[in-house]
């Protein structure tokens, strides 16, 4: 539901991209004062600090403690969502009183949603399935392998948590839409095969590698993506297990052992 929206003023203050990409990079250190009484509070107080300048001196400072309230997403997700906070704010500086209040209640509605959708696609599908599979590629190509894991999940989370506060700004109160954006939803669901499929060539790949028993490698990769699958682990023990193996194998590739 989108607030009344008032006749902006003419000279209504506006912001630049400038302000929009402060906005973004204060997002990427959204947890350096996370706390337990606030959560991410701070941390969004800090990145949307650029915005005081749409009001007056007294005005700001409400701004400002108006958001360091508790708050918690996941934090890729929150670019997104404080892209579309930028948008009201702004609307509410430039005379869409109702606007300002709408933002609060935007924030406080869709922290836990996109918190959810957050947790699901980036950490417990796209995260586990890189590791496994550039720790695989580590075990024949070396370094390539963590490269693979760097490139391809910084580039898609970046991409959400930086690209996202533009995205967010331009959709403003139907920011709510990313949660049903079709390419998140089969990303989950292609997430968990791509797991399956790495775990299984994996296994594959101890099995046949002369210089680790069968039953033991099977057994550990078995192991780790049972648990890595279950509720509790939320995938980081997979995730930790696929790196490590990425780590071990660089370094099995770029060690002479030929007289094993």
């Amino acid at each position: 539901m989108s607030p009344r929206q008032e006749a902006p003023q003419k000279d209504a203050p506006r912001l630049a991209r400038r302000d929009l990409w402060s906005v973004a990079l204060g997002v990427l250190a959204i947890q350096a004062a996370f706390s337990t009484e606030r959560r991410q509070g701070l941390g969004v107080a800090a990145a949307l600090s650029p915005l005081r300048r749409l009001f007056a001196a007294e005005d700001g400072g409400r701004f400002l403690r108006r958001h360091a309230e508790s708050f918690n997403t996941n934090p890729a997700f929150a670019g997104p969502l404080l892209g579309a906070v930028a948008r009201l704010e702004e609307r509410a500086a430039g005379g869409d009183v109702p606007a300002g209040e709408h933002a609060r209640k935007v924030k406080s509605a869709l922290e836990a949603p996109f918190a959810a959708l957050g947790d699901a696609y980036l950490w417990n599908a796209l995260r586990p399935a890189l590791v496994l599979w550039g720790g695989l590629l580590a075990w024949t190509a070396g370094f390539w392998g963590p490269v693979l894991f760097l490139v391809l999940y910084n580039g898609v989370h970046l991409g959400i948590r930086v690209g996202g506060v533009f995205w967010g700004y331009r959709q403003a109160d139907r920011v709510q839409e990313l949660l049903r954006t079709p390419w998140l939803r089969r990303g989950i669901r292609v997430g968990a095969w791509a797991v399956a499929a790495g775990v299984f060539g994996l296994a594959l790949r101890a099995w046949a590698h002369p210089g680790i028993p069968g039953l033991l490698g099977l057994a550990g990769v078995a192991g780790g993506f049972i648990l890595g699958r279950r509720g509790f682990t939320r995938g980081a023990l997979l995730a930790v297990g696929g790196i490590i193996v990425g780590l071990v194998f660089s370094l099995w590739n770029g060690t002479p052992h030929a007289h094993l």
